[in-house]
């Protein structure tokens, strides 16, 4: 299948540059990009092209990586953002995914979890929680290119709360954990037409046993692939390790050996100087979830962060998937908090949410920008929106990152397939989606109606 995007602006971000093509477009044959540029230089695929998608009045992208992702957590959607009790959100959230949720009940709400992150832009997924080989199907079943972890915790997360130094270590949870992630480099990893990829996720270093840790450090050497972990994320977790270990998280994870250019740390809310600089020399990368923590009222140092050459991308986390937010909080919010303009700008945090967040996880050398030879993800926004209009070429960049919504993108493909069109899924039937999708997240409020009576949201 050859396919000739034509007419639109161009924004291929090779080697970084947010450089646009006016009357650009792309040639797209098999799952890859046979050739990029100008109206002009692409005429002669006209002839032999199967489809043409007229561009006029879009903006062609490539697909947003999003570097930390939880697609069970759709079962969670609009609950824990207004919980009035400290620590509240967590209480629901983890109450319900360790004592009500059960597997069964993760593939269709996380399908729709999957619908949101494809149709608002993101076509690269890395994924970690619980029923992984779910998230799996889900990524196949939807379309997208997945990076899949089973996240390996060894205590009950609903049990730690804010600041708690007590954990009851369960061996248990840890040996459900390896035996998922035994399934899924088995039965996943290259699955898909190589569109799934698998690595070990640590749930957090608050959450394991330095021994435990340093085994799954081990566990991702044997399979030769990276680490994905929580890190530096909640209140009190610097005080635990403080206490419990001597020393707190990044340190522990350098001293046990997981930190490198392979390892993508998500939120890295609470960390100090020492903790930036090891993971600036180490080459590990930062998920910056910067929508999701600002909700949760706290927010990374990211005045100390930047600086530093850190590698950071973007993040949705969970609840919210719509990466155009997650790119606008990574710059208002930090200007806000820091006083400093000039912190990140439009074409930066553009960047992190594709050819950097490519970079974090490996992939760069076949996603993130749009250049010939790479896989073919590519997006598709429509600019003939009052919101976007009147419309200067010179600041489109600019225009795409503070106004445009994951509502505008029009065409998704991933390798060269068309899984949205013209606002459409072409593979299934969403509203249909829905509808079985409710009917399992509607049981499973009901079985955690005491979870909500408990913190007063009844």
């Amino acid at each position: 299948m050859k396919t000739l995007i034509r007419g639109g602006y161009l924004i291929p971000l090779q080697n970084g540059s947010a450089h646009i093509v006016s009357d650009g477009g792309l040639v797209i044959e098999g799952d890859r990009i046979a050739a990029c540029g100008s109206r002009a230089a692409l005429g002669e695929h006209a002839a032999t092209a199967d489809r043409i998608i007229e561009a006029a009045g879009h903006a062609i992208l490539p697909g947003f990586v999003n570097t930390h992702t939880h697609l069970a957590g759709a079962l969670t959607k609009a609950i824990t953002e207004d919980v009035p009790t400290y620590g509240g959100p967590f209480r629901i959230a983890l109450g319900m995914h360790e004592n009500v949720i059960r597997k069964q009940d993760v593939l269709l709400p996380g399908m729709v979890h999957g619908v949101e992150m494809l149709k608002t832009g993101t076509t690269t997924i890395n994924e970690c929680w619980w029923h992984q080989p779910q998230s799996a199907r889900i990524i196949e079943r939807v379309g997208l290119r997945g990076v899949v972890a089973a996240e390996i915790r060894e205590v009950d997360s609903s049990t730690i709360g804010f600041g708690r130094l007590e954990r009851n270590w369960d061996e248990r949870l840890v040996q459900e954990g390896l035996d998922e992630a035994q399934d899924l480099f088995e039965n996943w990893q290259g699955r898909a037409g190589g569109r799934i990829t698998c690595r070990v996720a640590p749930d957090g270093p608050d959450r394991l046993r330095p021994e435990t840790l340093g085994m799954l450090g081990d566990l991702a050497r044997k399979h030769g692939v990276g680490l994905h972990a929580h890190l530096c994320s909640v209140p009190g977790e610097a005080e635990f390790m403080q206490a419990m270990w001597g020393k707190r998280s990044v340190p522990l994870l350098r001293e046990l050996g997981l930190l490198s250019e392979k390892f993508i740390g998500a939120h890295c809310v609470f960390m100090d100087d020492d903790d930036i600089a090891i993971m600036a020399e180490t080459g590990a990368c930062m998920s910056h979830t910067a929508y999701l923590v600002g909700k949760r009222g706290y927010y990374p140092p990211m005045d100390r962060i930047y600086p530093s050459g850190m590698g950071v991308s973007l993040g949705t986390d969970w609840l919210s998937n719509d990466m155009f937010q997650v790119m606008r909080s990574a710059i208002v919010i930090p200007r806000a908090l820091f006083r400093d303009v000039g912190i990140r700008g439009a074409a930066d945090v553009l960047r992190m949410a594709t050819i950097d967040g490519a970079r974090c996880l490996g992939l760069d050398h076949d996603i993130g920008s749009l250049v010939e030879g790479k896989k073919a993800n590519v997006i598709l926004v429509d600019l003939r929106k009052s919101w976007l209009q009147p419309l200067r070429t010179e600041n489109l960049v600019a225009n795409l990152v503070y106004n445009a919504n994951g509502g505008d993108v029009t065409h998704v493909f991933v390798d060269g397939e068309l899984l949205v069109e013209d606002g459409r899924l072409t593979r299934f039937d969403e509203q249909a989606l829905f509808a079985e999708a409710q009917a399992v997240a509607e049981d499973v409020w009901g079985r955690a109606k005491y979870l909500f009576e408990r913190e007063g949201m009844v």
